[in-house]
Order: structure tokens, then sequence, then C-alpha cells
């Protein structure tokens, strides 16, 4: 009996931890795992579009291409984009964000995970034109 209290207590914790690695992009649950980062995208309608999007942003160095659809998985139903990280690889943010930008859309947060246990979300304010 005690074993099985150990382990409910176990599960319930690591739910708790995981539950604390995602969040919600427009209705849609999204794991930020130790090797993603994440990106709320605004304008991101097409496949052509998710397309375009996943060729320039596989070209970084820090994309581990193993992962989603060359390192880059596009949902344009829930607006958000998730690029796989090499692992000991610090993402570079602000390219990837320039990658977003320059292709016409607007980026309204990112979110990465580095620690595993400690999310970390940064909101990005409307250009002006």
């Amino acid at each position: 009996m005690r074993n099985i209290i150990k382990y409910l207590i176990f599960t319930i914790g690591l739910a708790g931890l995981s539950y604390g690695q995602s969040v919600e992009i427009n209705g849609q649950k999204v794991e930020v795992g130790q090797e993603d980062l994440v990106f709320q995208v605004k304008g991101l309608v097409c496949s052509f579009c998710a397309h375009g999007l996943q060729k320039g942003l596989s070209k970084m160095k820090f994309v581990d291409k193993k992962k989603y659809t060359k390192g880059v998985y596009t949902d344009i139903t829930h607006q958000f984009v998730k690029v796989g990280l090499k692992k000991n690889k610090k993402p570079n943010i602000d390219k990837a964000l320039n990658v977003i930008t320059d292709a016409g859309y607007e980026v309204l947060k990112s979110y990465v995970n580095p620690t595993g246990s400690e999310l970390k979300v940064k909101e990005y304010e409307k250009a002006s034109k």
C-alpha cells in the first residue's frame, strides 16, 4: 500500500511538472519541451505559408532537422510554429524572429523551456508601420 501511495504522489508530481511546461495557443495545448522553441504567429493561414516558414527556419544552425518536418512544425489552424532545437545548442531567437517577420507574419509570443522546468514567455509589441 505504501508503494502505491508513493507511486501516486510521484505520478501527480510529474503531471504537475508536465502541465507547467505547456501553454494554450488559440485553444490548442502546446507542449514546450527543453528542446523546443515555440512562436505564436499571426497571419499564418495556408499550407504554402507553413512550407515557406519551415524552409526558412530549417536553415538555422540550431534547428534539429530530425524533428518535425525538417525541424519545424507549423499549425495554421492554431497559428503557432514549433522549432526543434539541437541538444546543447542555444537558439538564436532574434534570427528566428527575423525569418518569421521578414516572411510577413507578426510574432505575438515566444516560448522556451531551457532547463526543462522553467518556461519562459516573451511577448512582442506590434510593429508600428
